[in-house]
């Protein structure tokens, strides 16, 4: 006997009932932009009036330190001392915190150069973090590399980029190393750094590149001295390049690798970027104008 299906007959949607949701759904997203940009605002607002407060805060702290004010005890400047790192904190959020606002308002600058040596930028940071790190951190190495070609970028958002990269991967490594190679790929310059450290977990991984997000294990005891905006204003940055910013992997209880590309000097993708920014720069300037 064959088996007969019996379809449902469809039932028939209401017109005004599916305009009505229409509208009430393109209502919620218009308020949920207005919001988002209020909130926007607010932050770049706030972020600006904290800056000049702490910037004064930090002034006056290094004026007693250095004994402008007079000469003060070991306690008071071990007090100092401790209250300046506070302060280095703030000011560091406070920048981060304008520089999300200017990127997703799309008003940053880049000033591009077109030929930058990525492995002089990494041999600087590693001798300046080095130069200011204590006998328990841990140290950070470049590695030798040799017919490596210049790269297009910004020198001070490249130099951000790593700094947020390395500083979070000796953050998170109690003992080991933190080490910087390279690689080209066709007409992209890859930069790795590689850390022997906490490793990130599963959930940690989906979540890395949103706002507010930290990588590593929170049992490291340092989690509380990031803002969770390093790897988002990184991948920006990078992207704004034309280049992208990715986990390469990571293993717990082992380390990470993260990975970033840039264009490589004079190629199809770094003209194409190039010409990207001075027609951007060109609309802005004119609407400037009016």
């Amino acid at each position: 006997m064959e088996n007969i299906t019996v379809s449902k007959p469809q039932e028939k949607i209401d017109p005004e009932a599916y305009n009505r949701a229409i509208r009430e759904l393109t209502n919620l997203t218009l308020r949920m932009r207005r919001l988002d940009k209020a909130k926007d605002e607010f932050i770049s607002i706030a972020s600006h009036e904290l800056r000049n407060p702490m910037a004064i805060i930090k002034g006056t702290i290094h004026a007693i330190l250095t004994g402008d004010d007079g000469e003060i005890n070991e306690e008071v400047k071990e007090d100092l001392t401790d209250l300046m790192v506070v302060v280095e904190r703030q000011i560091r959020l406070v920048n981060e915190l304008l520089d999300v606002s200017r990127i997703e308002a799309g008003v940053i600058y880049f000033n591009i150069v077109k030929e930058l040596d990525i492995v002089s930028i990494a041999k600087i940071l590693a001798e300046t973090l080095n130069a200011s790190a204590t006998e328990e951190m841990v140290k950070i190495s470049v590695e030798e590399t040799t017919d490596l070609p210049k790269v297009q970028g910004d020198q001070d958002k490249i130099s951000q980029v790593l700094i947020n990269l390395v500083t979070n991967s000796r953050k998170f490594t109690k003992q080991g190393s933190v080490s910087i190679s390279f690689a080209q790929k066709d007409d992209l310059v890859l930069t790795y750094v590689t850390d022997t450290g906490s490793g990130i977990t599963k959930e940690k991984k989906d979540q890395l590149f949103q706002k507010f997000t930290k990588p590593g294990d929170p049992t490291v005891g340092t989690m509380s001295a990031g803002s969770g905006l390093g790897l988002y204003i990184s991948k920006k940055y990078v992207e704004h390049h034309g280049g992208e910013l990715w986990l390469e992997k990571s293993e717990e209880g082992v380390g990470s690798t993260f990975a970033f590309s840039l264009p490589v000097s004079g190629s199809a993708k770094a003209n194409k970027i190039m010409e990207e920014i001075e027609a951007m720069k060109s609309i802005k300037e004119k609407g400037g104008h009016k």
